[in-house]
């Protein structure tokens, strides 16, 4: 089964040799799947997220993320 079958929303992909300098080896929760490849965020801890577009060859399936955030309610 090739990785675009396997991932989708919530997946966990690590950032390969093939993507962004200074970001290689970072984990990435997939928050959207495109044709293209990914969109996804990476926590920071104490600062918060940092959002990325990933292609195919720039990732690897790592598996399901186990626990999601919830959308904060302000009401």
């Amino acid at each position: 089964m090739k990785k675009e079958d396997k991932i989708k929303v919530n997946s966990v992909v690590q950032i390969n040799e093939s993507g962004k300098e200074g970001w290689i080896g970072c984990f990435v929760q997939v928050s959207e799947v495109k044709h293209w490849g990914i969109q996804g965020w990476v926590e920071i801890p104490m600062q918060g997220s940092a959002y990325t577009r990933l292609k195919w060859d720039e990732i690897d399936y790592i598996g399901e993320a186990i626990m999601t955030p919830q959308e904060e309610n302000n009401n």
